[in-house]
């Protein structure tokens, strides 16, 4: 801008501070910023108002200039008509524009509101007169150039106060804002320890329950182990081992009746996509088909022996496609025959393992069974416990960590905002 006067503000300042030194306790902070605030702003003040009455100086000495170039012809009667008549445009401009700008009254500082508005009015002041003695720059350099000069000095002196208005608003809002940083962190080591606090007493909690589920599961193990100690228990496993000797004969009874019924197996499958028969019959057929030794009994023989009857009608009548009908009807004349054979196999291993199922009663195993899944449980529920006591020490340790770095960030403002060495009593 050709009328610019000011002047780049210095950013080399910095705050000695004092070899003072105070220790104070969390409840102290509130009237220590209260103090200091009050220094502040009384010091602010003062220096605000002589920067007001400087500005208005400055200000008055504006209007001053304005009223003798306003008196001042320049000079135009010994010039071309036309430009007389731009000088005298630009000469009307100049003074009912700064004359406009320079009419108003100051804010008197006597507040903070009132020196951020007394910045605010300068810097509005210094920017609009500088807009207009830019537009009317030519007029005013070539043909009243002592008015320019002087209108130079009174605004730089101005733009120099208004830089030092800006620096008092700086500071303020610095203190306002470090106060505020340091009330925010003292709420975070509040909330910090109560949450500690809380987490503790929900660790001591934990740690408890884990020590009394410790004691149940030695309990537990205790009486599992004296059940398994007695009489009783020790003849229930002979009898599952007698129970599970078993097995073999059970295969062997269902693999002699599966291999009689894959004989017939073909002509069986074939015709119960064909049958029409009764639903009650249809379902033994089925059966029949996919597991014939589990079938086989006394209340389904003269079913079974029905559907096998039905299926030699259907063969011999050849609605039933086999390679050799006369095998295949032997085949399952054979099985009609064997049935009874098949059934008493059934019936006598039935017996015995009834009898030794029977003899299974001697104990009550359903409570062994549920005292080994009951510490199967508490161990799980152990083990989640012991996730949440990891959990909570890992967060405990962490606020504890921090607590100290925001005391220190306390102590440091404190520090800058009171120039002395600030310590926190704990």
């Amino acid at each position: 801008m050709v009328f610019g006067w000011g002047k780049k503000k210095s950013t080399n300042e910095t705050v000695k501070s004092t070899s003072r030194e105070r220790q104070i306790s969390f409840s102290d902070i509130n009237l220590i910023l209260k103090e200091n605030e009050t220094r502040l702003l009384g010091k602010i003040f003062e220096q605000a108002k002589s920067i007001r009455e400087q500005i208005d100086i400055e200000r008055k000495n504006v209007m001053q200039i304005i009223s003798e170039f306003e008196n001042d012809d320049l000079g135009s009667e010994n010039v071309d008509k036309s430009l007389k008549v731009l000088i005298e445009r630009g000469k009307k401009a100049v003074v009912s524009g700064l004359e406009r700008e320079t009419a108003v009254t100051l804010s008197n500082p006597e507040t903070f509101s009132n020196l951020a508005n007394l910045n605010l009015q300068t810097g509005q002041m210094l920017k609009r007169i500088g807009d207009i003695l830019g537009l009317n720059s030519r007029v005013m350099h070539v043909f009243a150039r002592k008015y320019a000069d002087k209108l130079k000095e009174d605004l730089a002196d101005m733009t120099k106060n208004k830089r030092q208005l800006q620096t008092l608003v700086d500071e303020y809002t610095n203190f306002e804002s470090i106060s505020k940083n340091i009330l925010e962190s003292i709420a975070k080591i509040k909330i910090s320890k109560n949450e500690n606090e809380d987490k503790n007493q929900e660790l001591i909690k934990l740690k408890k329950e884990i020590e009394d589920r410790k004691i149940t599961i030695d309990n537990l193990q205790k009486e599992i182990q004296n059940l398994k100690l007695t009489n009783a228990y020790q003849e229930f496993l002979n009898v599952k081992r007698d129970i599970e000797s078993l097995t073999p004969e059970k295969n062997t009874v269902k693999n002699e009746i599966d291999a009689q019924f894959s004989k017939i197996s073909r002509p069986l499958g074939k015709y119960s996509y064909i049958s029409s028969l009764e639903k009650p019959l249809k379902n033994i057929m089925e059966r029949l088909v996919v597991e014939p030794s589990e079938t086989i009994t006394n209340e389904n023989k003269n079913m079974v022996i029905e559907i096998l009857q039905a299926t030699i009608k259907s063969v011999v009548a050849g609605n039933v496609s086999v390679k050799d009908s006369q095998k295949a009807v032997e085949q399952i004349e054979e099985t009609i025959n064997r049935l009874d054979e098949f059934i008493k196999l059934k019936n006598n291993l039935s017996k015995k393992m009834n009898d030794l199922e029977n003899r299974l009663s001697i104990f009550n195993i359903k409570d062994l069974e549920e005292k080994e899944k009951k510490i199967v449980r508490i161990k799980e529920n152990t083990l989640q416990i012991e996730s949440s006591i990891k959990t909570l020490e890992k967060e405990i340790s962490e606020e504890s960590n921090r607590t100290p770095e925001l005391i220190h960030d306390i102590e440091t403002k404190l520090s800058e905002v009171s120039r002395a060495k600030i310590t926190l009593k704990l």
